[in-house]
């Protein structure tokens, strides 16, 4: 019983913090190309596009996490696997 807890709770976290990985590179796309804000500083299109696909990746483990589908040891490989990568993306982008 607190094994099943213990993976609600946990998936529910990351759900969250996966909708704010897919969140902010939506919201980034958005502001590049439908205002008329200068920036200094772009992430390329497909960075933002990259991250965001890691990001409903992530909401969908984290949904079979939270109804039991897969264990609590590939899910928490695959999850900081994806936030690693998601990350290395922001701080050194390859383009």
């Amino acid at each position: 019983m607190k094994n099943c807890k213990r993976n609600k709770i946990l998936g529910l976290v990351t759900i969250c913090i996966n909708v704010l990985l897919l969140l902010k590179p939506l919201y980034l796309y958005y502001f590049y190309n439908f205002t008329g804000k200068l920036y200094l500083f772009m992430y390329p299109s497909w960075v933002l596009l990259v991250n965001a696909s890691l990001g409903i990746v992530g909401m969908f483990i984290s949904i079979l996490l939270y109804k039991k589908m897969i264990r609590i040891k590939l899910f928490l490989i695959i999850t900081l696997t994806i936030w690693l990568i998601a990350l290395s993306n922001y701080f050194f982008p390859i383009y």
